[in-house]
């Protein structure tokens, strides 16, 4: 049994807050056995300098974008032809794409994120050297081959047959190899996806209850693009209804563009949302239309969308959340869930992760605890949105291991 003695600060399902200081974590095997104020027994690892908060989730990120970030660009199309498809190219090099997730996954367990939504470039040797490297990291991740068909650059686009074929067999092999590891399906975008390859893709991920992500509504280029490639559908979102592409367990990205009616079939298809302030900012995309997408109740939670977002530091994402919103007041609480409990709702995993409760999973990170005068909760995650940096982790661990620490004990 592992015992930690810390001051916890968790999320709660109604999007308030729950901190109690000084007390003592145990944990047995993956999962969190007891908090208490008195210790289970006379030994413990002492982060009583620390706030423990449930560790991160980031529900969408490029990993084979993360050595492109901070590439300026006049808008999505632009900088996608510009920078990120050759990029994304030179993952084609197995040592390359072994190099990038290396670092890519350190940098996430750096930041405090213990699970993240991934998409890796068009190719499946970078994307199995990626899942063997997040196996070897111990980090909770969802990840799958990008796919693209047509209208891409030729190094980049498979065959559709192909494109498939190679995802059934990533996931064959990584769905649920590990507790941590799954598999998503992940046609890129509807611009550059065949009809054919998104019913493929729909029909398989049905069948077998997979994940699948997307892009959805991010530019209003895009969304001309997605029009006059499709002319008989109604809306960007019924083309992805129309090929089977949406359902419970479908993460669209972004979402800023859209009408009510397309929010209507998100809601009954109970597609979820994956919101990424910081890559909206960037690319001037524009504005998460929230009061209306929770109005029409679908879930969703953040992103840090690297390489357009440029940072992997989830508390950095919660602050753009509230910047970006001018006229929708979001508390210092729901950003959290954003970014923990409603972000493992979004997974189907609020059951799991997302919070720091007895029997769930021990996912938690450990940041410096600010000194400061007034020690309650709205105090402490202020300070941790606003002026943390991703220095004040301390600690991390998924499912009941310590998989990074700042200093050696």
């Amino acid at each position: 049994m592992t015992q930690i003695k810390t001051n916890i600060l968790t999320p709660l399902p109604d999007k308030t807050l729950s901190f109690k200081k000084d007390q003592y974590l145990s944990i047995e095997g993956t999962k969190i056995i007891n908090i208490s104020s008195v210790p289970d027994t006379a030994s413990f690892i002492d982060h009583s300098d620390a706030v423990c908060l449930p560790g991160f989730i980031d529900l969408h990120v490029h990993l084979s974008q993360s050595n492109a970030r901070g590439k300026h660009a006049r808008g999505l199309l632009d900088w996608l032809n510009n920078f990120i498809f050759t990029e994304e190219e030179k993952s084609l090099d197995p040592a390359y794409a072994t190099k990038q997730a290396e670092q890519f996954f350190a940098s996430l367990l750096a930041s405090g994120t213990t699970t993240a939504v991934v998409y890796v470039a068009p190719y499946p040797e970078a994307c199995d050297i990626a899942f063997g490297i997040a196996q070897e990291a111990g980090l909770r991740i969802i990840m799958g081959q990008t796919l693209m068909d047509r209208n891409c650059p030729a190094s980049l686009c498979r065959g559709t047959e192909q494109s498939i074929s190679e995802s059934i067999a990533l996931y064959h092999k990584w769905n649920e190899a590990t507790p941590l590891l799954e598999y998503v399906f992940t046609p890129r975008f509807a611009p550059v996806c065949s009809p054919e390859l998104m019913k493929g893709i729909g029909e398989f991920a049905s069948q077998n209850r997979a994940y699948i992500q997307t892009h959805l509504s991010e530019n209003k280029s895009e969304i001309e693009w997605v029009k006059r490639l499709f002319p008989d559908s109604k809306s960007y979102t019924d083309v992805y209804e129309r090929y089977g592409l949406l359902g419970e367990k479908t993460l669209l990205g972004h979402v800023l563009h859209i009408s009510d009616e397309e929010l209507m079939i998100l809601n009954q298809t109970n597609s979820k949302i994956t919101h990424c302030p910081d890559s909206n900012f960037f690319l001037h995309s524009g504005t998460f239309p929230i009061q209306r997408i929770i109005a029409h109740k679908i879930d969703f939670g953040l992103g840090s969308d690297v390489g357009a977002g440029t940072t992997l530091y989830m508390p950095n994402i919660m602050k753009m959340l509230i910047y970006r919103q001018e006229t929708y007041h979001i508390t210092l609480a729901e950003a959290l869930y954003y970014a923990t409990l409603g972000a493992a709702k979004v997974l189907g995993k609020e059951q799991v992760i997302g919070s720091i409760e007895k029997g769930k999973e021990a996912d938690l990170v450990f940041l410096k605890l600010p000194e400061q005068e007034n020690e309650n909760s709205e105090d402490i995650l202020s300070y941790l949105i606003y002026l943390s940096q991703p220095q004040d982790v301390l600690a991390a661990y998924i499912a009941g291991e310590e998989q990074y620490r700042k200093y050696p004990i």
